[in-house]
C-alpha cells in the first residue's frame, strides 16, 4: 500500500513538471533585456511579472528573422525548447529594408511569398535572401517539430506621429498575421495594442518613453509593451493559449478590448478587459 501511494504521488509530481511549460521569446531590441544601469529597457524583461510560467527571454538587439538565423541564436533557442514549451516570435524592426543594398545582413523580402534573390553578404559569401514570411514559415516548422508551440505576435509600433496621430499600420506586423493565418497558428495582436496604448497617451507624454530614439522605450515604456501584450492574450476573443497562465498581476491589467475578430486588423470595436 505505501508503495502504491508512493508510486502514485511520484507520477502525480512528474506529470506537474511536463505539464508546465516555458515561454522562449524571439525577437529585437524593442523586447530584449538590458543591463541595470541602462536607460533601455525591452518589454521581454517585463514580461515574467505577468505570466505564472517560467520565460525565456533570448531577443537580441538588431536581429530579424535572417540574422537571428544565420547567427546561430535561433539554433540556440531551439536547444533549449522542450515539448510543450511556447515559442514566441516577434520580429520586424530589423527586417525591412534592401537585402541587395544593406550590409548589415539582415534585411529580407517584404511579403510572405517564395521569392528569393541572391545576394554577396558582408562577409563576401552569396547568400540567397528569402521573404519575411518564408523565414517565419522556417520557423514554425521548427518548432512543432520539437512538439512544441509556436506563437507570432506584431512587433510593437515605433513612436512615429503624424500630428497627434501615431502610425498603426506596419507593413510587418501584417506580414506575421498572415504567415499566422496561412499555418494555423495563434497571433497575438501587439502592434494593435501598442497602438492603442500609446495613441491614448499622445505624442507629448509618448515621447517621454523613448529617451534615444523613437524606437526604443525606458524602463516605464517597457512596462507599458509589456501590458499591451497581456492585453492582446487577454482580448484574443478568448482563444489566446496563454490566457490561462496569466498570473494576478496579468489578470489585473486594464485596457480596451476589441470585440470582434475579424481577419484584417483594421476597423476593430473595441470595449474593457
Amino acid at each position: 500500500m505505501k508503495s502504491s501511494t508512493l508510486l502514485s504521488i511520484l507520477l502525480v509530481t512528474a506529470s506537474s513538471a511536463i505539464a508546465t511549460p516555458t515561454l522562449l521569446i524571439c525577437s529585437d531590441s524593442t523586447t530584449a533585456d538590458y543591463a541595470n544601469t541602462s536607460v533601455l529597457q525591452g518589454w521581454g524583461y517585463d514580461i515574467p511579472e505577468y505570466l505564472a510560467i517560467p520565460v525565456k527571454n533570448l531577443a537580441k538587439n538588431g536581429r530579424s528573422t535572417r540574422s537571428f538565423i544565420n547567427q546561430g541564436l535561433w539554433a540556440n533557442l531551439l536547444a533549449a525548447t522542450k515539448a510543450g514549451d511556447f515559442v514566441l516570435i516577434e520580429m520586424g524592426h530589423n527586417d525591412d529594408g534592401d537585402p541587395t543594398t544593406e550590409t548589415s545582413d539582415r534585411a529580407t523580402l517584404p511579403g510572405i511569398g517564395n521569392d528569393s534573390v541572391v545576394v554577396t553578404n558582408s562577409t563576401g559569401l552569396s547568400e540567397t535572401v528569402h521573404s519575411f514570411g518564408w523565414y517565419l514559415r522556417e520557423m514554425i516548422a521548427d518548432v512543432r517539430a520539437k512538439k512544441a508551440i509556436p506563437l507570432l505576435s506584431g512587433m510593437v509600433n515605433r513612436n512615429y506621429w503624424t500630428g497627434t496621430t501615431l502610425q498603426k499600420d506596419w507593413p510587418f506586423a501584417t506580414y506575421a498575421e498572415e504567415v499566422a493565418a496561412q499555418t494555423g497558428v495563434e497571433y497575438i495582436d501587439h502592434t494593435d495594442y501598442s497602438v492603442a496604448r500609446w495613441q491614448s497617451l499622445g505624442p507629448t507624454v509618448a515621447k517621454t518613453y523613448y529617451p534615444n530614439d523613437n524606437t526604443h522605450t525606458n524602463w516605464p515604456g517597457a512596462v507599458i509593451n509589456a501590458e499591451t501584450f497581456v492585453t492582446a492574450v487577454k482580448c484574443d476573443c478568448g482563444t489566446s493559449q496563454l490566457r490561462k497562465y496569466l498570473n494576478a498581476a496579468g489578470k489585473a491589467v486594464k485596457q480596451s478590448c476589441i470585440t470582434t475578430c475579424p481577419t484584417s486588423r483594421r476597423d476593430r470595436s473595441r470595449r474593457t478587459a
